[in-house]
């Protein structure tokens, strides 16, 4: 009861600021939005609360059983609103509040995209990389600030282990280019992932991997965070050039890039696996040195320093 009343006190003398998703299956996207949820709990004027829509999936969802979930659309006690891709379509009208606007592809600058006439509202804009921050302003279309904030992991190290696959294709966003890899290659040992899995069981094989290649989905990801992660663990990263992931992945530095066509991409992984195990370590290292750069206690701090601002900011 004691913390109960604490817990109210403490939300009365803050304000709200209000989330909304759409879950329908776990997704990075989804997973960023968490963070900075989570980030808002550290504020010192700002506490979230966020409603899902009535066809959210429950499994794997990280809000399963949260205290802070609204069981109806609240947007008049809101002091503040945090949308993210398509939530503006939760929206019948532009509130006369702040709005937080989280752009984590470069998408959202492409005319044809259902996202693109969200960014004539105006909003402040937390673009998750440069790259994605550079197309939005040559867009011409954004409306209020815009903030870089590059993506943030927290992944535990975790322990060395003899590699159970020399191989591992990450393809859960290219399933047939991943199939048709494993089909080209005379390797053994080769796991391919192309249905999604728990984030904690993804990081686990790719920690037993001596080699990963990542497929992004396309060639302009907003932030490709699946490389930054394998960057963490005891495996050679290979990920073609997908925009978002040119501020870290730095070719024969700390990963492998190739084009990103079968065959190019067929000839770097056995670059890889004839790698010297002295320039492996040295790669390894170098990737792990680069992760450091992206941490969540970083990225927290920058959007705080954006929300608890946001007043004088908007």
């Amino acid at each position: 009861m004691y913390l109960l009343k604490k817990l109210k006190y403490i939300f009365n003398s803050k304000k709200q600021l209000l989330f909304y998703r759409d879950f329908q299956g776990f997704t990075g996207g989804h997973l960023k939005v968490w963070d900075y949820f989570n980030h808002t709990i550290k504020s010192k004027q700002y506490y979230p609360q966020i409603y899902f829509s009535p066809t959210t999936v429950w499994e794997n969802n990280p809000w399963l059983n949260h205290a802070q979930i609204n069981k109806t659309w609240q947007l008049d006690q809101a002091d503040c609103l945090f949308l993210a891709g398509l939530d503006w379509n939760i929206l019948t009208q532009i509130p006369d509040i702040p709005i937080i606007n989280l752009i984590q592809h470069i998408r959202h600058s492409v005319p044809t995209d259902p996202r693109y006439i969200f960014l004539r509202n105006k909003a402040i804009r937390i673009c998750v990389s440069e790259e994605v921050t550079e197309a939005l302003r040559n867009s011409q279309q954004i409306n209020g600030p815009i903030f870089t904030n590059p993506n943030g992991i927290n992944i535990q190290t975790l322990p060395i282990v003899k590699h159970r696959y020399n191989l591992l294709i990450a393809g859960l966003k290219q399933p047939n280019l991943a199939i048709n890899l494993q089909k080209r290659l005379n390797i053994e040992n080769v796991k391919v992932l192309t249905s999604p899995l728990a984030r904690k069981d993804f990081l686990n094989i790719i920690n037993q991997a001596k080699v990963t290649v990542f497929l992004p989905s396309s060639y302009n990801e907003g932030f490709f965070l699946p490389a930054l992660e394998g960057m963490v663990l005891n495996t050679i990263v290979i990920c073609p050039d997908c925009v978002g992931n040119r501020s870290f992945c730095k070719h024969d530095i700390n990963c492998l890039m190739p084009e990103y066509n079968i065959t190019e991409i067929s000839a770097m992984i056995k670059i890889a696996l004839s790698m010297s195990e002295s320039k492996r370590k040295i790669m390894l290292n170098n990737a792990k040195q680069t992760t450091k750069q992206y941490t969540l206690v970083q990225e927290q701090q920058n959007f705080l320093n954006i929300l608890d601002n946001v007043t004088n900011i908007w």
